[in-house]
């Protein structure tokens, strides 16, 4: 016959399950105010869309670090109290002991700088957004800064609690009609009311300071509307479509390069000068130049009179000079983003 457990043992045990219970609570509450800010926003008619998607986010988000808090103390709740000077916890009017906000589970945390700063814009729009101020940037900013803070949650997720979000369709809607899809730089700050100019240059500077890591400030979106039947005719990488006569032979057409790279050397100018009016075309060579844009296939591509020249210098190894490029518009996005970092400094709009 075994020995029943003592009593310390079985506190222990009762203790351990209420700090699991705990985190896995607060994980749970946030993984459901994330798909209900999800819910909110990809309604087809809500009028109060971003305000209330700026809320529920930052709700998910505040949950989530405290479940976390909440784990890597032991489970201990009281490590999410605000405490007075004598230790004893803050209490609300009905009694409830009150927990530290987000910023600062922000700061208790160490997070990446990409989700500290996503999360500060958040919640720079709530106020913001909340105060009655509204506009088409405020909402493609919150576009983006919800897209960003919906990939960092998945993968905060899965990297701190080992749980996969794929049973979920963890996205807001990755089109919309009534956006016009332009990086945050692109966007007239002097048209828009002070409070929403100041959040959205504060997130472009955020964004310019911002290093490569697993996590994102902002997912900007570019996007073009085609019909059917130019789709079919190849605009993409490579087009898989199945052949007319309803048979089951599968058509490969490869993109054309003019499609991938439309823009010439002097439209990339004037589009940077349109956006920048005080910048020289001295300044737009030297940013292609140090940013080795030409021949980079992120940005450009060497335009070939014949697939001779073309194999010619492949061969070489070396580009005939006088050869022109032909540029897209991430080429345009990074010149921009480049040359207005430096304008204090070049007085480019002097």
């Amino acid at each position: 016959m075994t020995n029943p457990p003592s009593s310390d043992k079985a506190v222990s045990t009762a203790r351990q399950n209420t700090v699991a219970e705990g985190s896995a609570r607060l994980l749970e509450n946030s993984i459901a105010a994330a798909l209900s800010a999800i819910e909110i926003y990809n309604k087809p008619d809500f009028k109060y869309r971003e305000q209330v998607f700026s809320i529920l986010i930052i709700n998910a988000w505040e949950l989530l670090l405290k479940a976390k808090l909440v784990a890597d103390s032991g489970g201990r709740l009281e490590s999410l109290y605000i405490l007075k000077e004598d230790g004893q916890p803050k209490v609300s009017r009905t009694g409830q002991p009150l927990t530290i906000e987000i910023l600062v589970a922000v700061k208790k945390l160490d997070l990446d700088p990409a989700i500290a700063g996503n999360l500060e814009a958040l919640i720079g729009v709530r106020a913001v957004s909340v105060h009655f101020y509204a506009s088409e940037s405020l909402s493609y900013l919150v576009y983006t800064l919800g897209a960003a803070a919906l990939q960092n949650y998945q993968t905060f997720v899965r990297q701190n609690f080992g749980r996969s979000l794929l049973e979920y369709n963890f996205y807001i809607l990755p089109l919309a009609f009534a956006y016009n899809f332009k990086t945050l730089a692109m966007i007239e700050c002097d048209k828009e009311p002070s409070a929403v100019a100041a959040l959205l240059k504060s997130v472009t500077a955020a964004q310019e300071a911002i290093e490569s890591s697993d996590f994102h400030l902002v997912c900007e979106i570019a996007t073009e509307l085609r019909s059917a039947k130019k789709f079919v005719a190849g605009t993409a990488d490579i087009s898989v479509v199945v052949a007319p006569t309803g048979s089951d032979k599968i058509v490969y057409r490869t993109q054309p390069l003019t499609d991938k790279y439309p823009l010439s050397y002097y439209e990339v100018m004037e589009k940077v000068r349109s956006a920048l009016p005080g910048v020289k075309q001295s300044q737009i060579d030297g940013a292609i130049k140090s940013l080795n844009m030409k021949g980079n296939a992120a940005y450009s591509a060497y335009n070939f009179r014949t697939k001779l020249q073309q194999e010619k210098a492949k061969k070489s190894g070396s580009v005939p000079k006088g050869m022109t490029s032909i540029y897209n518009e991430d080429a345009i996005r990074m010149l921009i983003q480049i040359l207005r970092k430096d304008e204090p400094a070049k007085g480019l709009t002097g």
